[in-house]
């Protein structure tokens, strides 16, 4: 069954209101309320930022990711200054920039990901295959954004493809690791690992809201798309079967973000935990989605 299938009723009684982005075959359909909204994307080297109703390109910046509440921004340059990474906090209401340090070459910095309290910034650092394998992820930068200040700490066995982010209290990092997700504290112990759940699922977080539930992408075994568990025990706690190829994570603590299929495009819709597609986000040229690889990123309002 593909998307178009699940969301016929859901389009023909949408309401909202229609945004287009620049340069891309994409379009917003938004609602006054909603608990998310796009605030930046990024395509294959170019990334976008909203302020009001309106997308700006990012010159300087390959990567961005608004803070909860949109009152800071967290980009990344896109050039090393004096062989260092660094990654620069914008304050929206004054406009100050503060560029801090992460990381010297070759290592690079990026990926960024706010703590649910917007005070701090967690990065995925990588580097070049000695081998000629490609980049692989070897640690995480911390970034108290308050105090100007970044702390790289290097995680010894991590997975090559780690990509990581904020448990929901802030309290601890969290990446894929193998077939399974593992918790670490902020000097890089293993806190625990939780197995055979499979990766985590993109978006501001894979957590949801209330901290209560973690999204994956399910193990084969399952037959199902998506699941959640509860993210302290790794208990299974729903399978969700839907026509998906990619996830921006959490809408509200009972719903996600997936992406399917859509005539010739793609969709990106609300679906409930039973799989039952609740009403159309944006839709998505296959141009857009395949060729330039554009990436929504929703923040909460």
């Amino acid at each position: 069954m593909s998307l178009s299938t699940l969301l016929l009723a859901a389009t023909l009684a949408f309401t909202g209101a229609d945004v287009r982005l620049p340069g891309l075959d994409v379009t917003l359909r938004e609602q006054p309320g909603d608990p998310k909204r796009v605030t930046a994307y990024t395509t294959a080297g170019s990334a976008y930022l909203r302020s009001g109703g309106a997308f700006a390109g990012q010159r300087s910046y390959n990567d961005l990711a608004v803070s909860p509440g949109g009152g800071f921004v967290a980009a990344i340059p896109r050039k090393f200054t004096k062989g260092y990474d660094r990654i620069a906090i914008v304050n929206r209401a004054t406009g100050r920039v503060a560029k801090i340090r992460t990381v010297k070459a070759p290592m690079v910095a990026g990926s960024p990901y706010w703590s649910p309290d917007g005070r701090k910034v967690v990065l995925t650092v990588s580097k070049g295959d000695d081998a000629g394998g490609g980049w692989r992820s070897i640690g995480f930068v911390v970034v108290d954004v308050a105090a100007k200040r970044a702390r790289l700490v290097k995680v010894r066995g991590a997975y090559h493809d780690a990509l990581f982010q904020w448990s929901p209290d802030g309290r601890r990092v969290v990446s894929d690791y193998w077939d399974g997700v593992r918790f670490y504290v902020p000097d890089g112990r293993v806190a625990w690992t939780l197995w055979r759940t499979g990766g985590l699922v993109g978006g501001e977080s894979a957590f949801s809201p209330d901290g209560r539930r973690m999204a994956t992408w399910c193990p084969k075994r399952y037959k199902a798309a998506l699941c959640t568990w509860n993210p302290y025990n790794g208990k299974l706690d729903k399978k969700v079967k839907v026509p998906a190829v990619a996830s921006y994570g959490w809408w509200d603590r009972e719903h996600l973000i997936a992406v399917g299929r859509h005539g010739k495009g793609y969709l990106s819709v609300v679906i409930d935990l039973k799989g039952k597609a609740v009403r159309p986000l944006a839709d998505i040229s296959r141009t857009a989605w395949r060729d330039y690889d554009v990436y929504l990123s929703y923040t909460r309002n």
